[in-house]
């Protein structure tokens, strides 16, 4: 930081002095050691009734507050006033003296703000630029989240449509096997054809019917309350156990050779449910009975549900 000072000297006779000009100065943010002032511009410096300057370059002393001015030599100094300007704001300190200074004896200056030059603008530019740094980081951090956020939203896209492509591969895979049992059930459907098997009026060729139920504390119920059915898939509910019923007494009813199957599927033979031609199963909730899938009994009992129930 740049101080220009000007030190104007008294103009009664013998004001001046020859001897050595110590100065050194206080500021509310810090403060300058005592040096020794020349002026550059003159040959013969401390003349009465003159000004001396110079440049002093230092730390930012922020608001001048106080000093010490002495000089050395035996003659008296005359001072009227020190003035001290900040070059980079222009602000300006004066210190009144009036007063002779006698030998190596500092004298105590106070100093007064006359004017405040461009201290007030060049502050407030300060702080328009803080304020403007601290809006551009907020900005920046902001637009950082949203990009963080729309890097999370791809991610969760992508791992959407991971998880959509995945079970759209077992769809494609539960309905190719459904595809061929429904085709392996047509060509049970056409041998018993061919083969001319007998079939009973009203019996859909059935010489046996099984009626799946339920056990649960000791009772049965329908098979209806011995599952569970998760989004289409059925298993064996806690504390169920999976009952088959080969005659009328067993169950609710529908069991028996050939059991109560036309009356379950309307006349269909249970190959149309994927069963053997002859052997039909049937479930009931306790009003009426239906035939059972064999998709739905391959989840009950397994893929090799046939040697289970039949």
């Amino acid at each position: 930081m740049k101080y220009r000072w000007a030190i104007k000297n008294g103009s009664t006779w013998f004001a001046g002095t020859d001897g050595d000009v110590f100065f050194s100065m206080r500021g509310d943010k810090g403060s300058m050691q005592e040096i020794e002032l020349n002026d550059p511009d003159t040959v013969n410096d401390w003349e009465r009734n003159t000004t001396n300057h110079g440049v002093i370059d230092t730390a930012d002393l922020g608001n001048i507050v106080t000093g010490t001015l002495k000089k050395s030599g035996n003659d008296d100094w005359t001072v009227e006033t020190v003035t001290i300007t900040n070059d980079e704001d222009g602000r300006v300190w004066e210190s009144g003296l009036n007063t002779e200074l006698t030998s190596n004896s500092p004298y105590r200056l106070t100093f007064k703000l006359i004017d405040r030059g461009q201290f007030d603008q060049i502050e407030q530019a300060k702080r328009d630029a803080l304020d403007a740094k601290r809006k551009s980081d907020e900005d920046r951090l902001k637009a950082q989240e949203i990009e963080e956020e729309d890097k999370a939203a791809e991610e969760e896209q992508r791992r959407a449509e991971k998880e959509l492509a995945a079970a759209k591969r077992k769809l494609d895979l539960e309905l190719k096997k459904a595809r061929q049992e429904a085709e392996l059930a047509k060509a049970r459907a056409e041998i018993d054809k061919l083969k001319g098997a007998a079939t009973p009026a009203g019996a859909g060729g059935v010489t046996r019917t099984i009626e799946l139920f339920a056990i649960m504390g000791g009772r049965p119920v329908p098979l209806t309350s011995g599952l569970v059915n998760s989004g289409g898939v059925f298993a064996v509910a806690p504390g169920a156990r999976i009952m088959t019923g080969e005659g009328p007494g067993e169950g609710f009813g529908y069991g028996g050779s050939p059991g109560r199957w036309a009356e379950a599927s309307g006349g269909q033979a249970p190959t149309a449910y994927g069963q053997d031609p002859t052997v039909g199963i049937v479930a009931s909730d306790g009003s009426r009975a239906w035939p059972m899938p064999s998709t739905t009994l391959e989840q009950i009992f397994g893929s090799g549900w046939r040697a289970v129930i039949t």
